[in-house]
């Protein structure tokens, strides 16, 4: 991405992120991803190309964006708060509320968005990275006789995959039985 979202964004930067990635999501909840183009994007949100480009490398570039935005909703910069044997559910809880509080909006993009799809790949590789540095952070691992980076990865593919199975196959699951599907897969 060609900002640099380190720093903190101005008013005007923090609108054109937000206009740029909510014309995105509400595109991939009417069309596949392969139908989307730049000028279509440009087009309802108001901006020109430049800006576009001022901002982003391509559309791939826009969606990786949308992506940082639910992510950031997890909190990632508190995981050194949260007790190292409770991070796991922590971070659960936090994307299992995020997905469930846009359950609508990953519906409409999954009925236009074919689920082994580069779209649906991205979403789910975006969130495994995100999810193993999580876990190479909080989690304690001295009492494993594992290398880190395989725990991690354990870890995050579990979460991810009780969630995909919650939300992305439209699996109607509580809280509570997605925690004890998540302990007996882990343990």
């Amino acid at each position: 991405m060609k900002y640099d979202l380190s720093k903190k964004p101005t008013r005007g930067a923090q609108r054109t992120l937000e206009a740029f990635s909510k014309t995105m999501l509400e595109l991939l909840s009417q069309k596949s991803f392969e139908h989307i183009s730049v000028n279509e994007i440009c087009d309802i949100s108001n901006f020109p190309r430049a800006t576009f480009y001022n901002y982003f490398d391509d559309k791939y570039d826009l969606v990786d964006y949308c992506w940082y935005t639910l992510a950031k909703e997890i909190q990632v910069d508190k995981v050194t708060k949260v007790e190292s044997d409770r991070a796991l559910i922590v971070y659960f809880d936090r994307l299992y509320d995020i997905f469930d509080k846009n359950k609508h909006l990953l519906n409409n993009i999954l009925q236009n968005n074919q689920f082994s799809g580069q779209l649906v790949n991205s979403f789910i590789n975006y969130f495994k990275n995100t999810m193993q540095k999580i876990f190479r952070k909080a989690i304690d691992y001295s009492k494993y006789d594992l290398p880190v980076e395989l725990m991690a990865d354990h870890c995050s593919d579990t979460v991810l995959l009780v969630l995909e199975w919650i939300f992305l196959r439209q699996q109607t699951t509580t809280q509570e039985q997605a925690h004890k599907y998540l302990d007996t897969l882990l343990n």
